[in-house]
């Protein structure tokens, strides 16, 4: 697999979960030594690189401003919860959460339309 491929596939999956508070609790169920709150900002912090060469390989001008939209209402996130973030089943209800959810839910959307168009 091209590192192309294989960013746009981590990226995606990595908004999947992000998007999806069910798969979010079944993560931690099945790997309870996991932070999974903390492996959220972890996963997309190892995977959005925009300045690499396969990350723009793989994301056309539109998909990657759609990302970098996204990662603005990350960093907002990041930041406000920066004091540190509650269990997974607690995060999952805050208002930060929701935002942060909805943001990959938006930007996941908007990245499956533009390979439908394709």
């Amino acid at each position: 697999m091209s590192g192309c491929i294989v960013v746009r596939t981590k990226i995606e999956d990595t908004l999947g979960l992000i998007a999806d508070r069910e798969a979010q609790l079944r993560y931690q169920a099945e790997v309870p030594c996991v932070d999974v709150s903390t492996e959220l900002f972890l996963q997309w912090e190892d995977w959005y690189r925009p300045d690499t060469e396969d990350f723009q390989g793989a994301f056309d001008p539109e998909e990657a401003a759609t990302l970098r939209m996204f990662h603005q209402v990350f960093a907002v996130v990041r930041d406000t919860m920066i004091q540190g973030l509650p269990p997974i089943d607690q995060f999952v209800t805050t208002t930060a959460w929701k935002r942060l959810s909805g943001a990959a839910c938006s930007a996941l959307g908007l990245l499956r339309r533009s390979l439908q168009a394709a």
